[in-house]
């Protein structure tokens, strides 16, 4: 594996003019239509990503909403399901249990307990500071926005890459329920339900259960190990209860409850030579593990919404506690490693929204958040002593308390200047407070050992902004630029500030971004597109390497001076017929380290500049071709049938802190899935059958090294099929 620095063969101009020519030559069309017809007809959704409700053809950002409905259709029951839905979005089983999300080539790359995503995770609103809760089932969903690019305005800290926000279906008027029954192979089997109940005129309870299990999909028991379970399985429950009260009209309160628990032999990786040096099912095996592995996480979560109308406007109040608690036992190869953590989080939104047609439409908050948690966490390996000391096999860190504070006042106005053209302008000022103490203590047959302290505390401020414009080329047709900076806190890893500087800053991006979105040919056809530059100034790095304050192995963070990124989008949605709908998505990227001398490590004596080359995961070509047909039976039952690809060119997978630096390169690829789905008349029942990744090609997602598990892969899901079937009432 060599370092080499990549080639872009696009030019975003380029094709921006394309698309710009072409949108214009459809608005002058497009603004002398009449009505169009219901036939055919494709539905504008109903944001709240800007904290107001508005039409996402008339939301001036890059944005994809992604309705229930559509969900169901591609087969998508978790996040990693929307990579086949949106461009320049990757979203793949972190090695710690985690959900990475990468957006235009963004993404984390520290996943543990003290990591902060770059995409902002929120369900209903309230934010996930933990990113292993990201993978929760997508169940009873109204529908998922994914927004691209920084929201540090509205969305405020550690949203540099984007933000993805779960809708969740909320009581109704009428008293209704289904239930959904799910198998397939890797032994899989599915369960889940709601019930709607109208208890009176003013209150109404929404209740949901979800259960699923499955076998692993990585080979990792045999009959020597003795191992029950295979790695990447899934034995999952979630629940949730929405309480909805209308005191009258003007005034709200959305009660909810919910709580999961994941368990199984957990999350698992292949080393790096058996992925390379295997085809098949042979690249997914991994019969070396030390221990067969168990994960019990679970979570819970407890909120309340407030809405009222006042004089001045909609007044906001989201409040919300949760909790996080892992318990994990992995290994890889001779690694042995147990976990135990618990985490608490509190955060209170207090918003205040103009109502009415006016020429100044204006949001303005307040956020709280502080989360509170432990960790304690057993390395052993006796096969690498030296890392830990002479004669100990192992090292035990303890983290008690690990605490974070983020403290926020936000507001964005826009003006309009004329009936076609607004102005916007928002201001978000954070102030962040990063703490933990705690001891990392050698092993020695018992935990009796000299104990080094890992102690930090950390404190930042800093104000986001935005300001952009947009215009009505025509009716449907919506024009929009936006210059806007995101923020990323900055944190600490292992050792004691008293020994040395084990601190990393914040990352920050400035972002330009132009776009075009509208609705053509008698609303037949949605089509939007964006260019964007980045420039970001500390993008965060994380690698496992010797700690240098601490001589142990540990994840170590640091800043990359300057990155670039730039690249177009484009996403299209037309009805070609009565019955037949074709959904495209195309991404381009061009993302690599503008300024980057990586430090001298204990693994690698030299430092290395890496201005110029790739970043991981951020491929310079991903497209998404889609196609829906229905039919209508005599009967009044319906016949849905789905076929879609994506393309997603080569990638890097890196690793630095090693003598000899290592890049692997993921080959491109393409994913087809479909699915046929029959719905009984008056829509009283459905069954569906499907089918994902036909190609059956494993694609490494991950890459994790140090020198005490070696080079490993995490992979994406394998070829999978099965039924669905489910009734209302």
């Amino acid at each position: 594996m060599k370092i080499s620095t990549p080639r872009y063969p696009f030019a975003p101009s380029h094709l921006t003019c394309a698309v710009g020519a072409l949108l214009c030559s459809m608005a002058a069309t497009t603004s002398a239509q009449t009505s169009p017809p219901e036939t055919g007809r494709l539905a504008d959704v109903t944001v709240t990503a800007q904290k107001v409700a508005q039409p996402s053809s008339k939301t001036a950002l890059s944005l994809t909403a992604v309705t229930g409905e559509d969900l169901r259709s591609a087969g998508a029951t978790t996040a990693v399901g929307l990579t086949n839905l949106i461009p320049n979005v990757q979203i793949a089983p972190g090695t710690s249990g985690s959900t990475d999300i990468s957006i235009r080539g963004i993404g984390s790359t520290n996943t543990t307990e003290v990591g902060d995503p770059a995409t902002a995770f929120h369900i209903d609103g309230v934010y996930l500071g933990r990113p292993q809760s990201a993978g929760a089932t997508f169940y009873d969903l109204e529908r998922v926005e994914v927004l691209r690019g920084p929201q540090g305005t509205l969305y405020g800290r550690n949203a540099t890459a984007g933000a993805v926000n779960l809708i969740t279906n909320k009581p109704g008027k009428k008293f209704a329920g289904e239930a959904n029954l799910g198998i397939g192979n890797y032994g899989l089997y599915s369960l889940d339900g709601m019930l709607n109940v109208p208890v009176s005129d003013q209150f109404a309870l929404r209740a949901v259960l979800s259960s699923s299990s499955r076998d692993g999909y990585l080979n990792t028991k045999s009959a020597a190990n003795g191992f029950g379970k295979n790695r990447d399985d899934a034995a999952n429950l979630s629940a949730r209860v929405h309480g909805l009260i209308t005191f009258n009209a003007d005034n709200k309160l959305l009660l909810t409850v919910d709580t999961s628990n994941n368990k199984g032999a957990g999350p698992g990786t292949v080393a790096v030579a058996t992925f390379l040096n295997n085809t098949g099912a042979a690249q997914r095996t991994s019969l070396t593990n030390v221990n067969e592995g168990k994960r019990d996480d679970s979570s819970t979560g407890l909120s309340a919404e407030y809405t009222a109308q006042t004089r001045v406007g909609e007044f906001t109040y989201l409040g919300a506690v949760r909790t996080f608690d892992r318990n994990n036992i992995s290994s890889t190869n001779a690694t042995a490693s147990l976990t135990n953590s618990k985490f608490s989080q509190t955060s209170h939104e207090f918003r205040l929204a103009s109502t009415g047609k006016t020429d100044l439409t204006w949001v303005a908050g307040l956020y709280l958040f502080s989360e509170k948690g432990n960790i304690d966490a057993t390395f052993t390996n006796p096969a690498l002593a030296n890392q830990f000391g002479a004669g100990n096999p192992g090292v035990r860190i303890i983290q008690d308390p690990v605490n974070s504070r983020s403290n926020a006042v936000f507001g964005q106005a826009t003006y309009s200047l004329s009936p076609a053209l607004r102005l916007t302008a928002g201001l978000r000022t954070t102030a962040d407070e990063k703490s933990r103490d705690g001891r990392t203590t050698n092993i020695a047959g018992t935990f009796n050992a000299p104990s080094l302290v890992n102690k930090a505390k950390v404190s930042y401020n800093q104000t986001t902004w935005k300001v952009g414009a947009d215009y009505d080329l025509a009716r449907n047709v919506l024009v929009y630029a936006n210059v806007a900076t995101g923020y990323k806190a900055g944190g600490y890893f292992d050792g004691s500030n008293a020994a040395g500087d084990n601190t990393y800053r914040p990352e920050l991006l400035t972002s330009v971004e132009a776009g075009v979105k509208g609705r053509f040919l008698d609303n037949r056809l949605r089509l939007s597109a964006a260019v964007f530059s980045y420039d970001y100034k500390d993008l965060q790095v994380s690698y496992v390497t010797v700690n240098p304050l601490s001589n142990q192995i540990g994840t170590i963070t640091t800043n990359a001076a300057r990155a670039k990124n730039a690249g177009l989008e484009v996403e299209a949605k037309m009805a070609v017929s009565d019955n037949g709908t074709v959904n495209a998505a195309l991404g381009l990227l061009n993302a690599k380290y503008g300024e980057f001398i990586f430090p001298v490590i204990a693994t690698r004596p030299v430092a290395i500049n890496l201005a110029g080359q790739q970043l991981d995961k951020a491929p310079s070509a991903t497209l998404t071709l889609g196609y829906t047909h229905d039919w209508t039976l005599a009967s009044g039952a319906a016949v849905t049938a789905y076929i879609g690809t994506r393309y997603s060119a080569s990638y890097k997978l890196s690793n630095f802190a090693v003598v000899t630096p290592i890049q692997y390169t993921q080959p491109s690829f393409t994913r087809t899935d479909m699915n046929v789905t029959y719905t009984a008349p008056r829509d009283a029942w459905y069954l569906q059958a499907y089918a994902r990744n036909l190609e059956n090609r494993n694609v490494a997602t991950g890459f994790a090294f140090s020198s005490l598990t070696g080079s490993n892969f995490s992979l994406a899901d394998p070829f999978t099929l099965g039924l669905r079937a489910g009734l209302k009432f």
